[in-house]
């Protein structure tokens, strides 16, 4: 749970990593982008198995509007970033802390602490830009590049000291990777500098072409100087390895102040899933119910939502309903608003309403994940096992690589009684958390199970190559 940044804070370039830099004038010559003894497609290969690792180490949210919220305003900053390779993957790691990091090959992982510890959509968005610009720039493997003279060996073995970190605590991560290397680090944290100083640029520039406001950076600076100056026992997980500076945030100031004054309005379904993630770490629903039902002014309409949403956890259904009213006359299109619906629609049992109301919202927005994922709920509450599995089915071929939608359909499948199904469904689940032994015993499971039929069973074999093909990646690691 990435207790302790240490090693990660040397080797994964953690976002908006709060070292000293000099002002964007004098920025060093970082040298040529695209000059690495890593190719692009090596890059985006290794991080995709790294990814797989990570979601073994660690806990993940399961929270379809949480993440689609933050897959789309990923995707509205690459747009308008130097970021070519536009392939990104996404974890949001269940983790109250500050932190997000970028990982080669398009990998970005958002702790849910951030939505915790920001207080609109551009200080989180300067935290995921500055992550953009340091796989634009790959600064990662060009650090390596620069550290080719010392110790420090692959790109591979360097992630691999990462997972360890994450998994064990950074005493074990560091002597995984540095053993041999204490020299090399000093040089190499230097550098890591110069690549945030790079970053911090670019982030900015990214927010600004988003039509996000910049000042996004330096306030997110002086949240983190807040939690810095507020920590009793040890400063935020996030400044452990890079104390915030004075300068860091005069500089960033600096930099705000020179692009166009403009009012800027911030987005709503930022401010909703922060009640989410506010809600998500609570533990107690009853607490934030009443901090919510009494506030009012700018986050008003976000706090009608925090009653709402713990409405719903305390499963008072018809209070729920009443105090979600106003919010879908004003604003009925507004996904967020219809999951609440639909939740509280299947908290009172009233499954056909539930998927007639997000069979309508799903036809007029194809693909969506969290009305897909909902209505897959809904059906499957109501006993209609086969469709849900269709649905299901049909969305794991748009997001192939989403753990969270194969576990499910597992279930779906289980109980439509479709047994090759629920096998093929587990394999792909473990296959994406790393564990491969278990998917290759759930794929022999399932070819038991294919009798006759020669063009499934091709297709497991086909998987289990696939998989031998993971594991001696993974020995590189």
């Amino acid at each position: 749970m990435f207790k302790h940044l240490l090693g990660i804070g040397l080797l994964l370039t953690a976002g908006l990593s709060l070292a000293d830099n000099s002002p964007s004038t004098n920025l060093p010559d970082l040298g040529d982008v695209t000059a690495s003894r890593y190719s692009a497609q090596q890059e985006h290969d290794l991080g995709r198995m790294w990814l797989k690792m990570f979601r073994n180490s660690v806990k993940t949210v399961d929270d379809p509007l949480m993440q689609d919220y933050i897959e789309s305003l990923l995707y509205r900053l690459v747009s308008n970033s130097e970021l070519k390779d536009r392939r990104l993957e996404t974890v949001v790691v269940d983790n109250p802390t500050i932190n997000a990091f970028a990982v080669p090959g398009g990998v970005i992982g958002v702790h849910s602490g951030l939505f915790l510890n920001t207080d609109n959509e551009a200080q989180l968005a300067g935290v995921l830009a500055h992550e953009i610009a340091h796989i634009s720039q790959r600064h990662f493997t060009r650090s390596l590049d620069k550290s080719a003279q010392n110790t420090i060996p692959t790109l591979a073995g360097l992630l691999a000291g990462v997972v360890l970190a994450a998994t064990a605590g950074a005493d074990a991560g560091m002597a995984a990777i540095t053993a041999t290397q204490a020299a090399a680090l000093d040089s190499q944290l230097r550098f890591s500098r110069q690549n945030e100083q790079e970053a911090d640029r670019l982030g900015m520039e990214t927010l600004a072409k988003t039509g996000l406001d910049p000042n996004g950076v330096p306030s997110m600076f002086e949240n983190m100087g807040k939690n810095l100056r507020y920590a009793r026992s040890k400063p935020p997980e996030f400044l452990l390895t890079h104390p915030l500076t004075d300068s860091r945030v005069a500089d960033s100031k600096n930099r705000a102040r020179q692009y166009p004054r403009k009012v800027y309005t911030d987005n709503l379904n930022y401010q909703l899933m922060k009640m989410r993630a506010t809600l998500f770490h609570s533990n107690n629903a009853e607490d934030q119910l009443k901090n919510w039902s009494g506030s009012s002014g700018v986050n008003g309409e976000a706090h009608r939502y925090g009653v709402v949403i713990a409405l719903i956890k305390l499963e008072r259904w018809d209070e729920a309903r009443e105090k979600l009213e106003p919010l879908l006359k004003d604003d009925g299109d507004r996904i967020a608003y219809r999951i609440a619906e639909a939740d509280i629609l299947m908290g009172k049992k009233e499954y056909d309403k539930a998927i007639a109301m997000l069979s309508r919202q799903l036809a007029i927005s194809p693909g969506n994940n969290p009305y897909t994922m909902a209505l897959a709920e809904a059906l499957q509450d109501a006993n209609r096992y086969d469709e849900a599995d269709h649905l299901l089915s049909t969305q794991s071929q748009r997001r192939p690589d989403d753990p969270h939608l194969w576990y499910r359909l597992a279930e779906v499948r289980g109980l439509a009684g479709n047994i090759l199904g629920v096998h093929l469904a587990r394999a792909e689940y473990f296959i994406l958390v790393g564990q491969f032994e278990r998917a290759k015993q759930q794929l022999r499971y399932g070819y038991d199970r294919t009798g006759s039929n020669h063009i499934e069973q091709s297709r497991i074999r086909k998987r289990l190559k696939d998989i031998a093909d993971m594991e001696e990646k993974l020995k590189q690691l």
